[in-house]
């Protein structure tokens, strides 16, 4: 039965009511407080040369920085490295445990998310990209033919220099967002990268903090956990929010596609997936636990090959439709003059120097064989390197595909991500969110939750050295990074180390419960229900 207008306006009312009171209960959380700080001193780093292009409006505010020009990027990495330091040790204190400030963290990513909201990107200059490619389609040239540059305008001289005549390795919904966002936003350059991106951005957190609550409950996986280390972590805060990356458009249509699947909604999951596929091509991985999840074996075939089958065709028929979805979108996209250009464009990322593991060791490799004299060898070192880490990284798919497709397709998704993430020729930071916002779907140990955690510090730590480098004052980096490590070890011993309950429980789910978020004792595992709002 249709509701009618007053009953929509009721529920309305009761849901922001419902919001309003889990914010003021989070911000009554001192730890949450401290990381509101945190990223609000990370918006103010972002003021500094470093990822700041020379045409930006903020120039006209921060003139008196450049009459002094050590001033601007000293208080700029000051501000953003103790931001750093602020959100990670806040992060750290709310890990849901015994004794731990029970807190909804949906309103701590509210939180966290709002004083970046109207700063520039920091930590990334994509989000310029992202705009550009999209005023590109405003002006109906093709950004997988020619790079922003080619626009000669402001628009173009905001992206950065090695992107600057690069063509879009990104898929065509994600160009097509990018043209609503800069026509949503009056073709403003600044406005349209910062904001427009971010809420691009922002939206697909909300779908996902929207949703791994219930798809929590449903597998038998803590949501505090799920929410505290997919949603919370430091990493996604600074990277996605902060740097406004379409990664978070993807995540929010996997998790739209996983809430899908388990109330068996195959064929909607499977064209879900080819929407985060058309953001950004990884999301692709997705649908094996869709299909899995949306088609459950009922009666799992006798032998290790029987159960092999079973997962595999039902795989197979969801990538069909997913295959199918995603032509259409890219056929929907044609008019504009897309289609299918990313595909000679997805070695782009790769142009530049990361810390990939096959792009180090190629570099290490070269740098031997200059030193011996062998420099007609050293030329294909790199590439060599790449290739190996591509077939490498392959096979581990495959394998992960085999091993854990029938029974465990979530632990597919995180470690076959985390395959694609180590082997492929490009690896920046915020890849890593992909997987970090399934990781409390596998169960992990608690030693595995302590090692995430290291990790996305470790990686975030090595953003801020590079944000200092920079600015030239790679020493106050180095030094940030001593004091976080210091931090860590300290919240180790603290917490990790003491006799504490593991942060996810077993298989069984969560019994409901009608008490509050934000007013229970208990220590994670045996945690209520989110109030489903």
């Amino acid at each position: 039965m249709a509701l009618t207008v007053r009953e929509v306006a009721t529920r309305v009312d009761r849901y922001q009511r419902a919001a309003t009171e889990l914010l003021v209960q989070a911000f009554a959380v001192p730890s949450v407080r401290r990381g509101m700080v945190g990223s609000a001193l990370i918006s103010l780093g972002g003021l500094s040369p470093a990822f700041l292009p020379e045409n930006s409006p903020w120039w006209k505010v921060l003139g008196l920085f450049r009459q002094y020009a050590w001033l601007g990027p000293g208080l700029g990495t000051l501000s953003a490295l103790l931001g750093v330091l602020l959100v990670m040790h806040a992060w750290l204190d709310l890990r849901p445990r015994r004794g731990a400030w029970p807190v909804d963290f949906r309103a701590v990513l509210a939180l966290w998310s709002l004083p970046m909201l109207l700063a520039p990107p920091i930590f990334s200059h994509d989000s310029y990209a992202y705009a550009a490619e999209g005023y590109m389609l405003h002006s109906g040239l093709n950004p997988y033919v020619m790079g922003a540059g080619m626009l000669q305008n402001r628009w173009g001289e905001q992206v950065v220099e090695v992107w600057r005549f690069t063509r879009a390795p990104y898929g065509p919904l994600s160009l097509q967002l990018s043209h609503l966002v800069v026509d949503a936003f009056g073709q403003s350059p600044y406005w349209s990268s910062a904001l427009g991106m971010r809420l691009l951005a922002i939206t697909g957190m909300v779908a996902a903090a929207l949703t791994v609550p219930s798809l929590a409950r449903r597998l038998g996986v803590d949501w505090r956990s799920a929410l505290w280390f997919g949603l919370v972590n430091p990493l996604v805060i600074a990277h996605l929010v902060g740097g406004a990356h379409n990664d978070a458009v993807m995540i929010g249509f996997v998790a739209l596609a996983l809430h899908a699947a388990v109330r068996k909604r195959f064929l909607l999951g499977c064209c879900l997936v080819a929407a985060a596929g058309a953001i950004k091509i990884p999301g692709i991985l997705a649908i094996v636990p869709v299909a899995m999840l949306a088609w459950p074996v009922l009666r799992p075939a006798p032998g290790w090959w029987g159960r092999l089958w079973q997962a595999a065709w039902r795989v197979a028929l969801g990538t069909l439709v997913m295959l199918l979805a995603f032509t259409l979108i890219t056929l929907a996209c044609m008019p504009n003059g897309q289609g299918w250009g990313w595909v000679l464009a997805i070695n782009v990322p790769g142009l530049a120097s990361t810390i990939s593991p096959p792009t180090m060791i190629g570099e290490v490799a070269r740098m031997v064989l200059n030193l011996f004299g062998e420099h007609r060898a050293a030329v294909g070192a790199v590439r060599l390197a790449r290739q190996i880490g591509m077939v490498l990284m392959v096979l581990t798919i495959l394998g992960l595909l085999v091993r854990y497709a029938p029974k465990n397709p979530m632990k597919f998704l995180v470690l076959g991500w985390m395959a694609l993430i180590l082997g492929s020729p490009a690896l920046h930071p915020w890849y890593l969110t992909w997987p970090a916002t399934w990781f409390a779907f596998i169960r992990p140990s608690l030693r595995s939750v302590r090692v995430a955690s290291w990790s996305s510090i470790a990686l975030l730590s090595y953003s801020s050295v590079s944000f200092s480098w920079r600015n030239d004052l790679i020493a106050m980096g180095i030094a940030a990074a001593g004091v976080i490590a210091w931090m860590i070890l300290t919240h180790d011993r603290r917490h990790f180390q003491q006799a504490d309950e593991e942060p996810t429980p077993s298989a069984e789910v969560p019994a409901r419960s009608s008490e509050p978020v934000g007013r229970s004792s208990e220590p994670v595992g045996r945690s209520s229900e989110p109030v489903d709002h």
